[in-house]
């Protein structure tokens, strides 16, 4: 892993994501890119605010985001630099992620791992694009050694090993150890078992790993029955196809489908 973004835009949750990615460069040896986008109110864009006015408010962030690199350079030393940009967070992350080599995303998010009914969280929209290696933070959680990844299978569309190369990747720079974790809904399910831990086998020939089955009629259920039982110091969930975060974290007839976790949530495309 050679860099690293995190997002900012000098909230609490974002505070704690820099604080995060910062620890995840030290541990890796990776650059940290300070990634934030000043965007003009709907207000002000109409306004007859000055091109004077809207040059200091970007200076002013500019000087936020140089001190803030610096004291995390002397802090964690590692090598720190900044972006700042003037469109759509989502937009300007897609772009830049696009034209520029970046290993991994770090986002901050407020409250639970995800809630779904906040779909217009800069987040969970980036969630939902899913254009590269995304690691989500929850805000009042500090960083721990990676020891133990939990892995949330989707059996039937794990077709290559191209798709956990990135896993594998990060499980070797902790040293971690995984476990491959699959929810049955379907009792149908259970016949295929032995062929998906053969092919994991494979992939993962040279990690640390092992395999747990919940039943469950709903996927959230177990993932949250799994991270109770392993300890997992991070969850991973590789989505093939669209609407599968909507299917786990949705809104039912009956209540509000969260994961309540205390731990970050790592997503590959």
């Amino acid at each position: 892993m050679k860099t690293i973004l995190v997002a900012t835009d000098f909230s609490a949750p974002a505070n704690n994501a820099v604080d995060y990615a910062s620890h995840l460069a030290k541990e890796t040896g990776a650059e940290l890119i300070l990634f934030s986008v000043h965007k003009l109110s709907t207000h002000a864009s109409n306004s007859l605010a000055t091109t004077t006015h809207i040059d200091d408010l970007l200076k002013k962030k500019e000087d936020q985001l140089l001190a803030l690199a610096q004291k995390l350079s002397n802090q964690f030393g590692i090598s720190v630099r900044w972006e700042l940009k003037k469109d759509d967070p989502i937009l300007d992350l897609k772009n830049y992620t696009k034209t520029h080599p970046v290993d991994l995303v770090v986002m901050g998010i407020e409250s639970n791992l995800i809630e779904y009914k906040l779909l217009g969280n800069t987040t969970t929209a980036a969630i939902k694009l899913l254009q590269f290696p995304l690691l989500v933070v929850p805000n009042d959680i500090d960083f721990t050694e990676i020891s133990n990844v939990m892995y949330a299978c989707e059996s039937s569309y794990l077709k290559n090993s191209d798709q956990l190369d990135f896993l594998k990747q990060f499980l070797k720079a902790f040293n971690a150890k995984l476990e491959v974790f699959h929810v049955l809904t379907k009792d149908s399910e259970e016949l295929n078992d032995i062929a998906l831990e053969r092919i994991l086998d494979n992939i993962l020939k040279d990690i640390d790993h092992s395999y747990r089955y919940v039943c469950s009629p709903k996927v959230g259920d177990g993932i949250k029955d799994g991270l109770e039982h392993f300890h997992a110091d991070l969850l991973v969930m590789i989505p093939h196809r669209r609407g599968f975060f909507q299917s786990i974290f949705h809104k039912s007839h009956t209540s509000q489908m969260t994961v309540e976790t205390r731990i970050p949530l790592l997503t590959k495309p």
